[in-house]
Parts: structure tokens; C-alpha cells; sequence
């Protein structure tokens, strides 16, 4: 692990792969759905798109840039009020359903999407994509800021990873084999651990971590290192 992320044994959350070679990478993830006619710019003359293509998405984006703005808007003032950073230490853009929001601290973007599983849909994303010191995952105006905001770790493996071999790993091991449910192809599984409020989501391109309850930035990265540890300490075999 670089020495000026996180605290984390987890992989790096950055924008960028290390130059040593292609890496897994880690980001800080919420969203939240609704219908595409409720967005800010949606006007009564529009036509709410009944597929997936292009122009939808930028139809999305267009009539969403509104509800983006307010977001990154409400965050920004936030931040500032919550960690005092002076105007010139932000580096703050938003256009075109897209927002920028880059602190001494951490990074994040928040963006409006066309729904993959519903094109009558939208989804608002917020992922702090970087974070730049070491304490601030463990800061707690930093949990004050996103809990609200973020729900779920999520680690993209830089390769594919054989999940059927990793769901094989995990029922050799007693304290975790009840724990484990997974489609019947093998393609994905998911850990269900309780004892520490957490639910593991894995396929062959990533896994995500998730609270069983109430959201709680704070206690989500705290409980997905202990996880990880879990794993690790048992021989899982899933190269972070």
C-alpha cells in the first residue's frame, strides 16, 4: 500500500493506477434512483426514453445537470463547513450532469446516469474516487460529510478474478462456509458476517462491500478492514 493513502490494507482509493503496473483500486460509493420526470430540467414537452442508448444517457444528463449542481452545491458547503478549507484549496467544476469536487484531503465526483435496469429511470451517483492522507478515512467530519451520502466500499480487481475457485476456497473454511451463498453457475457469491454488520458482494470483476443496517460511513470502512483480514488471515486467496 502507498504510504499516503488510508490507513486501509484495502486497495488504494485513486484516480490513477500506481506506474509499477495495473493494480486493484478502491472507491467509496452511494446512489440513489428515481424517475427520470422528476429531474430538475424535465420539461412537460419531453419524452421519457423507453430504451438504452446515447442519446438517452446525454437526454439524462441534460435535464439532470440541475439536480447534480444542487448536490455538488450542498456538499461543497459541507466540506467547507466542516473541514475549513480556504476557496483557494478547492478545485470545484460541474457541467453537463457531471460534478468535480477535488479537496487537499479527498476526491469525488457526483454524476447523473440513465438507469441500466430501467431506461425510464435515473441514478445519482456519489464516489469519493481519492483520498489523500492518511488519517482522513478514520476522521470523523469525514464520516459526518458522506454517511449520508455513501453506502458501500467497492474494490474493481484489476483482472478477473476465478470466482468459482474462490467460493471452492471459502467452504473449506468452517467459520465462514455457512456464511456463503452463491449463484448456482459460480459466476458470483455473496458473505453474509453479521457479527460485524457486513455483506460482501463478489463477482469476477469486483467486490463490494455493504452494511446490513443503518448506514454508517464510519463503521463501514472500519468493519470492511476487518473483513478483509478475515480473509486474508484464513488464506482466502483473493490477491488485494
Amino acid at each position: 500500500m502507498n504510504s499516503h493513502r488510508a490507513r486501509f490494507n484495502l486497495p488504494p482509493i485513486e484516480t490513477n493506477p500506481p506506474v509499477e503496473g495495473p493494480a486493484n483500486q478502491s472507491r467509496i460509493v452511494g446512489s440513489t434512483l428515481g424517475r427520470i420526470r422528476k429531474l430538475g430540467g424535465y420539461q412537460k414537452h419531453h419524452h421519457v426514453p423507453d430504451s438504452q442508448n446515447d442519446a438517452a444517457q446525454n437526454f439524462v444528463r441534460k435535464v439532470g445537470q440541475a439536480d447534480v449542481k444542487a448536490a455538488a452545491d450542498q456538499l461543497y458547503g459541507d466540506i467547507r463547513s466542516l473541514f475549513g478549507y480556504k476557496r483557494r484549496e478547492f478545485d470545484y467544476s460541474c457541467e453537463d450532469g457531471f460534478a468535480w469536487i477535488k479537496t487537499p484531503d479527498f476526491d469525488l465526483q457526483i454524476r447523473v446516469d440513465q438507469c441500466s435496469e430501467d431506461p425510464k429511470n435515473y441514478i445519482l451517483t456519489t464516489e469519493i474516487v481519492a483520498l489523500h492522507t492518511d488519517a482522513i478515512a478514520a476522521d470523523e467530519r469525514f464520516h459526518a460529510c458522506f454517511t449520508h451520502h455513501c453506502d458501500q466500499l467497492v474494490v474493481d480487481f484489476a483482472m478477473p478474478v476465478q470466482v468459482e475457485d474462490k467460493i471452492d476456497a471459502i467452504e473449506d473454511i468452517p467459520e465462514l462456509a455457512d456464511a456463503l451463498t452463491y449463484e448456482p453457475d459460480g459466476s458470483a457469491f455473496e458473505l453474509k458476517l453479521p457479527q460485524l454488520d457486513l455483506l460482501i458482494q463478489v463477482n469476477e470483476s469486483g467486490m463490494t462491500f455493504s452494511l446490513l443496517t443503518l448506514r454508517d460511513l464510519g463503521k463501514l470502512l472500519d468493519h470492511s478492514q476487518k473483513a478483509f483480514d478475515i480473509l486474508a488471515s484464513a488464506q482466502f486467496g483473493l490477491r488485494l
